[in-house]
C-alpha cells in the first residue's frame, strides 16, 4: 500500500444521503488507519435543492467549484477540476459514482494511470434506460479494464454490473441507503406529537404518502387516476393523498389532480430532510408508482425505517430486496392503475395488520444500513487489492 491511505469518495454533489454515508465511512476507517476524502462537483445541484447545514469537523469534503451550481461548470474544467485535486490528495483508492460525467472520466483516468484501486459505486440495472448492442459491448470493455470492483445498491445492480465485466466475487451490496435511526427516531417524535403536528402542516389524519421528484419517470399521474378511482369506490371514507415533492411537471399534475376533482390530494412543496421524517411520520401507507427507470429508490428506505407499510413498483430497482408481498407491503405494475386502486382499497380497509407491517418493514430495512455502506465499501476495496 502506500504509505498515505486515502480513500477517495465521488459524487457529483453531497445531499443529506451522501453525507451520512460518508460520516459512517468516516468513522469505520479511523478503525483501520485510513483517512477518507469526499469529492463533489460544485455546491448546489438545481435537481435536488438540497439546504445543506454546517459539516461536522471530522467530515472531509472538498468541493472542486465552491459557489457554483453544477450546471455552471463547463466539461473542460469539470474534467480539470477532479485530475488536480486527486493529485493533490494522491488517494489509493477511488469510490466513483454517474461515471459518464467529465469529472468521473477524468477520475477513472487518473486512477488507472496512477495503478489506483477504482470501485463502482451503482445502482443501474438493465431495464432502466434503453440498452444498445454496441454501447453495452464499449461499455463492457471500460467496466472491466478501468473498475477493481463495486458496491452496488442490490440484486438487479449486482446483475447487470456482473454483465459489465465484474466479477460477482467483487460485487457488494449496500450503496443506496440512508440514516435509518434518524427517520425511525424522528418519525417517532412526529407520531409522540402527532395533533400539534397535524394542525400546524395542516394534515388529514388517515394518507397514504408519496415522495417524489416531479418528473416523467415518477409515474405520478397514473397515482393521481388511481387515487381517482380509489377515492370515487370510498367517497367519504376514502383516505387522503399526501404528495411531497417538486419540479418540472409541477403545474401539470396539479392542472391533473383539479381536473379530476381531488379535494383529499395535498401538494406539500419540496421537503428537507428536517421536516420530511414528519409526514412519513403521520402517514399510514408510503406509495412509489415509478416507471422502468426508477434505479433503486431511496425513498422506500425512509418510509420503511420510518415504520411504514409500502406499495412499491415492480420496476423500481429496490422492489426485490425490500419488499416482501403480504409481509412489509405489495408490489404492483406501474402500468395497472386499476391493480393500484385494488392495492389502496385492501390497505385502507381494515383487512390488513398495518402496524406488523410496519414492524416487517424495520426489520428488513435494518438490513441496509449506513454501517452496510461502509464495511461493504471497504470489502469492495480490499476485493481490489488482489488485482494489483
Amino acid at each position: 500500500m502506500l504509505q498515505s491511505d486515502v480513500l477517495a469518495i465521488v459524487y457529483n454533489f453531497f445531499g443529506p444521503y451522501q453525507l451520512a454515508r460518508l460520516a459512517a465511512t468516516t468513522q469505520l476507517a479511523k478503525k483501520n488507519g485510513w483517512r477518507v476524502v469526499g469529492i463533489e462537483y460544485a455546491s448546489r445541484w438545481l435537481f435536488h435543492p438540497w439546504e445543506r447545514k454546517p459539516l461536522p469537523p471530522e467530515l472531509e469534503l472538498h468541493t472542486l467549484f465552491p459557489h457554483k451550481a453544477i450546471h455552471e461548470v463547463g466539461r473542460v474544467d469539470l474534467f480539470r477540476g477532479m485530475w488536480s485535486r486527486l493529485h493533490d490528495l494522491q488517494p489509493i483508492a477511488l469510490a466513483l459514482s454517474h461515471v459518464k460525467c467529465p469529472a468521473m472520466i477524468a477520475a477513472m483516468a487518473w486512477g488507472r494511470l496512477k495503478k489506483r484501486i477504482i470501485v463502482n459505486l451503482a445502482d443501474s440495472k438493465h431495464d432502466d434506460s434503453p440498452r444498445y448492442y454496441a454501447k453495452e459491448w464499449l461499455k463492457r470493455q471500460v467496466y472491466g479494464r478501468v473498475f477493481d470492483a463495486a458496491l452496488v445498491s442490490g440484486t438487479l445492480s449486482k446483475d447487470y454490473i456482473h454483465h459489465l465485466g465484474i466479477p460477482l466475487q467483487k460485487i457488494f451490496r449496500g450503496c443506496d441507503v440512508v440514516d435509518n435511526r434518524y427517520f425511525s427516531r424522528q418519525a417517532e417524535w412526529a407520531r409522540e406529537n402527532a395533533d400539534r403536528l397535524r394542525e400546524q402542516y395542516r394534515l388529514p389524519k388517515n394518507y397514504f404518502l408519496a415522495v417524489s421528484g416531479f418528473i416523467e419517470k415518477k409515474n405520478i399521474s397514473r397515482l393521481l387516476q388511481a387515487y381517482a378511482q380509489y377515492a370515487d369506490k370510498l367517497r367519504e371514507n376514502a383516505w387522503a393523498l399526501v404528495i411531497c415533492g417538486s419540479g418540472l411537471l409541477e403545474s401539470r399534475l396539479k392542472e391533473e389532480a383539479r381536473q379530476l376533482s381531488l379535494q383529499q390530494v395535498h401538494f406539500t412543496g419540496y421537503q428537507q430532510i428536517d421536516t420530511l421524517p414528519f409526514y412519513y411520520g403521520l402517514s399510514r401507507v408510503f406509495i412509489i408508482p415509478s416507471s422502468h427507470s426508477e434505479q433503486w429508490g431511496l425513498v422506500v428506505n425512509e418510509a420503511m425505517a420510518s415504520g411504514l407499510p409500502v406499495l412499491v413498483s415492480k420496476a423500481c430497482g429496490c422492489a426485490p430486496d425490500l419488499v416482501q408481498d403480504g409481509v412489509n407491503g405489495f408490489t404492483f405494475d406501474p402500468r395497472d392503475v386499476e391493480g393500484l386502486v385494488r392495492l389502496m382499497l385492501k390497505i385502507s380497509s381494515g383487512a390488513v395488520d398495518l402496524g406488523a407491517m410496519g414492524e416487517a418493514s424495520r426489520k428488513v430495512i435494518a438490513g441496509w444500513s449506513l454501517e452496510t455502506y461502509a464495511q461493504n465499501l471497504f470489502k469492495a476495496v480490499e476485493a481490489g487489492l488482489t488485482r494489483k
